[in-house]
């Protein structure tokens, strides 16, 4: 059985003292008025967003978006730009040990967006307008081989779409970074008779790119029974968010904003909710069994229900949680908190504080401060 507390390491990246400085005046410069608007804005935890101003590691693809919507340059703000581009930076893991990332957004020609290649078989893509009419295109091959003659060997054409006539090419940066260069300067002004109108670089959805866009497609519209196996939404604001029945296992939600999210009757098996804000949130009937849920905020939550059988809780708020009919058998609760919890009765009560839950009153109770009895 896969044990709770195996969470995957995750590479995080700080921001330097003078990154910091520059995000300040970035944020007071672009009027977002707030921290807490511009994770809004970006819809990232506002906890995450809080961790990058105070120089304390977050994930990498989290920093990028906060850099990018500050319109800074993320290796500036980390004290890394003195870095050469084409060489691999060493960014901090989570673990003790250090992980070699691969250079991204390398130096760029003037037109170029951006340049993703492709790992497998270290191939770019980009798109070629012609001038003229798409029923024309009669020999595709030839016009390979005009291009493949300017630029290189490794070039091909491996879709044509309308929009007057667009090429999909692929091949090797070097010859695409040629045959780019080539038709830029004027010398390539047509391809078999077609005049040559402009070619660009496309670029391809990064796993970050797709992260971000899946969170926004289940901001906007939710994910009623959406199958969201093992998915990364880490650092996500997910507030609100209607989630009813969906299969959540294995995903990462660490350090993401649920707030009042409706995650009722979800399929969240090993989980990770480590430091996610879940307070007010709707779990009830959901299968938590073996998630990570390490200091993670259930204050006010809705746990009727709800399978927390093996779940790692310790140093978690379920401060006020609803736990009627919640099972909590196996659960790792120490330094748990608990307190004015409706569904917990005396005899659960002391079977928690053995495993070692604490039980805090609310302000004004005058009653003493359950904790774990000493051995």
């Amino acid at each position: 059985m896969k044990e709770a507390s195996q969470v995957k390491k995750k590479l995080t990246i700080t921001a330097s003292s003078k990154g910091i400085e520059k995000a300040e005046k970035a944020l007071i410069r672009l009027e977002f008025e707030s921290k807490s608007n511009l994770a809004k804005s970006q819809l990232i935890g506002r906890s995450t967003v809080t961790k990058f101003f105070q120089s304390k590691p977050i994930q990498l693809d989290s920093f990028k978006r906060i850099c990018q919507a500050l319109k800074l340059d993320w290796r500036e703000i980390a004290g890394i730009a003195e870095e050469k581009r084409s060489e691999p930076l060493t960014i901090r893991n989570d673990g003790s040990s250090s992980e070699l990332v691969e250079g991204v957004e390398q130096g760029q020609a003037p037109r170029r967006k951006v340049t993703v290649i492709d790992r497998q078989s270290e191939t770019i893509k980009a798109s070629i307008v012609l001038e003229g009419d798409i029923d024309s295109v009669e020999n595709l091959k030839f016009i390979q081989s005009i291009l493949r003659d300017y630029s290189g060997y490794s070039i091909n054409i491996i879709d044509i779409k309308p929009g007057s006539i667009r090429l999909i090419i692929e091949g090797s940066p070097e010859d695409i970074e040629r045959l780019r260069s080539r038709i830029e300067s004027g010398e390539i002004n047509e391809l078999s008779g077609f005049p040559v109108q402009d070619i660009e670089i496309l670029r391809e959805r990064s796993e970050d790119d797709q992260k971000w866009r899946l969170v926004e497609e289940i901001v906007s519209r939710g994910a009623v029974g959406r199958d969201l196996n093992g998915v990364d939404l880490s650092d996500a604001d997910l507030s609100y968010a209607n989630l009813i029945g969906a299969d959540l296992s294995e995903a990462d939600l660490s350090s993401a904003d649920l707030i009042r999210a409706n995650l009722k009757d979800d399929n969240l098996i090993f989980a990770d909710l480590s430091e996610a804000d879940l307070s007010e949130a709707d779990l009830s009937e959901a299968y938590l069994s073996g998630a990570y849920l390490s200091s993670a905020n259930l204050s006010n939550a809705y746990l009727r229900g709800t399978y927390l059988i093996y779940a790692d809780l310790s140093e978690a708020d379920l401060s006020s949680a609803d736990l009627s009919d919640a099972k909590l058998s196996h659960a790792i609760v120490n330094n748990a908190r608990f307190g004015d919890n409706s569904g917990i009765d005396e005899s659960m009560k002391r079977d928690l504080i053995e495993r070692g839950a604490i039980f805090e009153d609310l302000p004004g109770d005058s009653s003493e401060i359950l904790t774990p009895s000493k051995r």
